[in-house]
């Protein structure tokens, strides 16, 4: 009776002491931070990059602020009982700063808990601002997801690149041989060109703002490749191929409707092989945002 009750006591603490080993935050976590209590609507599409050894945290927080990506360094320490990270102040952009080359820094601490199911993990907690700017600066509010597939890649520009599921279209999908009437008429305006090593390259779309009811479609060198899709925090994922014939390929966004707050507004993620490049592009009814797509010499 007593071997029973000692197994069963060790047994016990296992189920205890197992889990508190479990609860890491390595890794990648990719969310969106929401401005609380403010007229003026701001969010922040950011990657929370964290390295962990014992309690002690580091890492790096990537966001976006307007249209520049931003990176600072984060260090903290989380508690595995109570699952509690804590992130030291760190300087962050003035949310009503003009441009993130012109702005004003301020510092902003991070309380977030740790859940983890089946499902996946989530930090979900908040951003603070210290005392001198509490009654000035709203705390930012974040739900951060763990990537489950992150790959060692070469990043260009790190941004949120996985979200909680995706929708996947099939690879090389059918193409429209000639463009829409509408396509034609919209301008295009190229935001961004890129070099790229291979003809066949990944694609994420997803909406980098507030979800607004944006849809938007995809046409490569004027064809569709992406027809009318929603924009969510869902990133919709596909493949295409490249024309090698020619001097570049175009990669253009067609906004098919302004949502409910205009314009629409997409963070789009490119891999080529072990290489990804990141860009916004925004669309609005009168022209298309589109990217050039260059094969290496």
């Amino acid at each position: 009776m007593v071997a029973k009750y000692r197994i069963l006591c060790l047994l016990g603490c296992l189920s205890v002491i197992g889990p508190l080993f479990s609860q890491q935050v390595n890794g990648h976590w990719y969310g969106i931070g929401k401005m609380q209590n403010t007229r003026e609507y701001h969010n922040y599409l950011s990657e929370l990059i964290l390295r962990q050894k014992g309690k002690q945290v580091w890492g790096e927080l990537d966001y976006y602020f307007r249209d520049s990506l931003v990176k600072v360094p984060v260090k903290g320490s989380f508690d595995a009982v109570s699952r509690r990270l804590s992130l030291q102040p760190f300087s962050m952009i003035y949310y009503l700063s003009q441009s993130a080359r012109n702005s004003i820094d301020v510092n902003m601490s991070g309380n977030f808990n740790l859940l983890v199911s089946k499902t996946g993990s989530v930090l979900t907690g908040s951003l603070l601002p210290d005392n001198d700017h509490r009654y000035t600066v709203p705390e930012i509010n974040y739900r951060f997801t763990l990537s489950n597939d992150t790959t060692d890649l070469v990043m260009t520009e790190d941004i949120p690149a996985k979200a909680d599921t995706a929708v996947t279209i099939p690879t090389t999908p059918d193409i429209q041989e000639t463009p829409s009437d509408e396509f034609a008429k919209r301008s295009k305006v190229y935001t961004k060109e890129l070099e790229l090593e291979n003809n066949v390259v990944r694609i994420e779309i997803y909406d980098n703002g507030e979800i607004d009811g944006d849809m938007v479609s995809l046409y490569l060198n004027n064809k569709l490749v992406l027809p009318k899709v929603s924009l969510t925090h869902r990133a919709v994922r596909l493949t295409i191929n490249l024309d090698p014939s020619l001097p570049f390929n175009e990669l253009s966004m067609f906004a098919e409707n302004l949502g409910t707050k205009p314009p629409n507004t997409a963070a789009l993620i490119l891999y080529d092989g072990a290489t990804r490049y990141e860009t916004l592009l925004s669309s609005d009814l009168s022209k298309s945002a589109t990217l050039k797509l260059k094969k290496k010499p």
